[in-house]
């Protein structure tokens, strides 16, 4: 499973409109066997309303977060990077929504199984789901 960062924002946001949804998927990304990832693009975006509101304790409140659901941080390196330019290029999507399907990509390529991108953006999925197959200037 890999998080847009909506998602994490919805969840520690009680206030979002999709607080309760975001603590569904939480809940579903639990199941055992399933793996959570994030990319540390995405991981930023999530620490900036908590850390405009609450300085470095609200970055504590989300490294507390990440580590309770056990989501791996993916760094960005060069293979990475340049995944995510060929998304951004491909889908038109803003960089840090091409992070995260660069992120899932980067999973199915070294995963056994099927890899799910947790996503309120419904740009974001259909571009995921039209990337499905990996074209090779992704790889």
């Amino acid at each position: 499973m890999v998080f847009d960062a909506d998602v994490l924002i919805a969840y520690l946001g009680r206030e979002d409109a999709n607080h309760a949804d975001a603590v569904e998927r939480m809940r579903g990304a639990l199941e055992p066997g399933t793996r959570r990832m994030i990319s540390a693009v995405n991981y930023t975006e999530v620490l900036i309303g908590p850390l405009r509101h609450a300085g470095s304790a609200g970055a504590d409140i989300v490294d507390a977060m990440v580590a309770r659901f056990g989501i791996e941080t993916i760094q960005v390196d060069l293979a990475l990077a340049r995944r995510a330019a060929a998304v951004r290029v491909r889908t038109r999507l803003k960089l840090p929504d091409a992070y995260a399907l660069a992120t899932a990509i980067h999973a199915e390529t070294r995963a056994d199984g099927a890899v799910r991108l947790e996503s309120f953006d419904d740009q974001v999925v259909r571009a995921y789901a039209g990337l499905r197959s990996v074209p090779p200037e992704l790889e």
